[in-house]
């Protein structure tokens, strides 16, 4: 009893460090399982279903493996340090789990850059999109650069010439040096950004126009004569918006710690604090693509759907009967 007063005593706040290391792993946990199931619901869905097993869609899948890797490669070690309040493990692995999550977040927002180019091509250019993306393969090709690129610009901190060191305070490992991260983030990330809020602002552009001359005809001609190019519209529509939409979650689940890396905020009190909120707000970002697919898109919704309630996905071309007028 005198053991527990003094201690008690001695560190007032212990008892509210340990509720808020429980709240943090509790928190961790849910990322890491949360990110990895439901992102592994999109990766067996488009694998299932052959009509998803478009290029786009092959797109959205590589998306869906960084967000998987995240949950099962980078989290288990933040949540057994979040346990234990100790780096557990050697220098080495504190330079390899920051190392690969930097190679995460490069592709998934060149991915997402990819995704936006595709709607672009697609939408504005449909000539050259039969030539820039003619099969799967070359969907899949362009996924493979996509890593290889996000790797070689990882080099420098793959080989610790940027070095990562643990930092008690914010209780993960830190840069030491954010010159190099910062510029290539700065550089190829707003870059990125950039380039997808312009193709999706041209798609918008371009698709609005259509339906409006596509109204102006059919009240001249009678409805029925544009029935087609007015799905096709609609199709691009949903598509790029779902896009859209995961990008602009992307944007705001990245931007805090973007902030904090590029102007050493975590170095002050008040910073740390920032730090931390802005690094599980950015986790979370792996958690959000698989609800606003499943909210968004009606195919991968119906999916969803039948999943969760038997299991498995069912007779595929059953499935195709009841959906075959709905957009991918």
């Amino acid at each position: 009893m005198t053991n527990t007063s003094q201690s008690t005593s001695n560190d007032p706040f212990g008892d509210y460090r340990a509720e808020t290391a429980a709240i943090e792993v509790t928190v961790a946990i849910f990322i890491s399982l949360s990110a990895t199931f439901g992102n592994s619901l999109v990766v067996y869905v488009i694998s299932k279903v052959s009509r998803l097993r478009n290029d786009t869609n092959l797109f959205i899948l590589n998306l869906a493996l960084t967000d998987i890797a995240m949950g099962t490669i980078y989290m288990p070690f933040k949540i057994a340090n979040l346990c234990t309040g100790v780096w557990n493990f050697s220098q080495v692995w504190c330079q390899m789990t920051g190392s690969i999550l930097f190679i995460l977040a490069y592709a998934s927002i060149f991915t997402m850059g990819l995704i936006a180019f595709n709607r672009y091509i697609k939408v504005l250019k449909p000539t050259l999109y039969r030539k820039l993306f003619p099969s799967k393969r070359a969907a899949r090709m362009y996924c493979v650069l996509v890593w290889l690129f996000s790797i070689l610009l990882d080099i420098p901190l793959l080989t610790s010439w940027v070095r990562f060191s643990y930092e008690e305070k914010l209780n993960q490992c830190k840069l030491m040096s954010y010159a190099y991260p910062t510029f290539t983030w700065a550089v190829f990330t707003n870059g990125v950004m950039i380039a997808i809020f312009y193709c999706y602002y041209k798609i918008y552009k371009a698709v609005k126009e259509s339906t409006d001359n596509l109204n102006a005809h059919a009240e001249g001609n009678g409805a029925h004569s544009s029935n087609d190019s007015r799905r096709s519209n609609i199709t691009d529509v949903k598509v790029s918006k779902v896009c859209f939409t995961v990008a602009c979650f992307y944007v705001i689940t990245w931007c805090p710690v973007s902030i904090v890396a590029g102007t050493g905020i975590s170095r002050f009190a008040i910073g740390q604090k920032f730090s931390k909120v802005s690094v599980y707000l950015m986790l979370s970002g792996s958690v959000v693509n698989p609800f606003i697919y499943g909210f968004m898109n009606p195919q991968f919704k119906q999916a969803f759907k039948r999943i969760l309630s038997c299991g498995c996905y069912g007779n595929e071309n059953t499935d195709q009967s009841h959906s075959r007028n709905r957009v991918g």
